[in-house]
C-alpha cells in the first residue's frame, strides 16, 4: 500500500510575499505625506485676501485692544460708583425742601477781624459797629417769599406774614444769634444796659448755635495759634483754609427771593 504524498495539499497554494505588501504600504504612505505637504505649502503660499490683510493688524494687536477695553470698563464702573454717591441731592448746609438752589463752593482762609467784637467792648455799641453787623445781612434779612408751595416737600410752618407765604433762613438766624450773644456779652462787660430779653434769648441762641455748628461739622485742619496773649500752644484757627459757600452767591439768592426790603441784624 502506497504512503500518501505529504506535499500534495500545498501544490496549488500561491506564493505570498509579505515583503512586497509592506513596501507598497510604505510607498503609499510616503506619497500621501508628500501630497499633504504640497497642499500645506500651496495653502501657505496662497495670496491673502483683502479681509485677511485688514484684520491682520487687529489680530497682532489684540492684547492692546483687550487691555484698552478693560480699562474703559473699569473707568465706567468707577464713574457709576461716583455717580451713585452724588445721587444724594443734599448739600451740606443746604435746603432739603427743594426751594433753594445749590450754592457754589469756594476755599476761604480765616483771618482775625475784631471789628465786629472790639477789644474795648463799649465800642460795640457805636453806629459803625452796628452798621457793620447789619451789612452782614442780605437785603430782606433772609426772609424768603415762596410761591407754588405744592411744588416742594417738608416745608416748615410759614411765618405769619400778610398775603405771602414766607420762611426765614437758617444762616441769617445764626448771624442774628451770634450778634445777640456778642451784644449781651459786650453790654455786661462794659456796663451797658442788658436787653430785656437777654436771658431767654441767650439760652435760645446757645442751643441753636450748638446745633448749627454740629450740623455743618467743619472738618478743616487748624494749626498753631499766633494771637493768644499767653501763646499756650493751642490753635486760634486763623490762616486755616475752609471749604465754604460763596457768600456773594448766598446773599444774591436771598435778595432775589426776599419778602421785603429791610436790612438790620437786631
Amino acid at each position: 500500500m502506497m504512503e500518501p504524498t505529504r506535499h500534495k495539499d500545498y501544490a496549488n497554494v500561491g506564493h505570498h510575499d509579505d515583503h512586497d505588501e509592506s513596501s507598497t504600504e510604505v510607498e503609499e504612505s510616503l506619497m500621501g505625506d508628500e501630497k499633504s505637504y504640497q497642499k500645506d505649502v500651496m495653502f501657505q503660499r496662497r495670496p491673502k485676501s483683502l479681509r485677511e490683510k485688514l484684520l491682520a493688524p487687529f489680530r497682532s494687536g489684540r492684547w492692546l485692544i483687550d487691555t484698552a477695553l478693560l480699562l474703559v470698563i473699569i473707568g465706567l464702573l468707577v464713574k457709576e460708583q461716583y455717580k451713585e454717591r452724588r445721587l444724594n441731592p443734599w448739600q451740606i448746609g443746604g435746603d432739603m425742601t427743594g426751594v433753594a438752589p445749590e450754592i457754589p463752593m469756594k476755599i476761604t482762609t480765616f483771618k482775625m477781624d475784631q471789628s465786629y467784637a472790639p477789644n474795648d467792648t463799649s465800642k460795640f455799641f457805636t453806629p459803625e459797629v452796628m452798621d457793620k453787623w447789619s451789612e452782614l445781612m442780605p437785603i430782606g434779612m433772609g426772609f424768603q417769599w415762596v410761591n407754588d408751595t405744592d411744588k416742594y416737600h417738608d416745608l416748615p410752618t410759614p411765618i405769619i406774614w400778610p398775603e405771602k407765604t414766607v420762611f426765614t433762613t437758617s444762616v441769617t438766624h445764626q448771624l442774628h444769634c451770634l450778634f445777640t450773644l456778642t451784644h449781651i456779652y459786650s453790654a455786661y462787660h462794659s456796663g451797658h444796659e442788658l436787653p430785656k430779653d437777654s436771658h431767654w434769648h441767650a439760652l435760645h441762641c446757645f442751643d441753636y448755635m450748638r446745633q448749627a455748628i454740629m450740623c455743618s461739622a467743619d472738618m478743616a485742619l487748624e494749626g498753631l495759634e499766633t494771637t493768644f496773649p499767653d501763646h499756650n500752644g493751642g490753635s486760634d484757627g486763623w490762616d486755616s483754609k475752609h471749604v465754604c459757600k460763596d457768600w456773594s452767591q448766598v446773599t444774591s439768592y436771598l435778595e432775589r427771593v426776599r419778602a421785603y426790603d429791610d436790612r438790620q441784624i437786631y
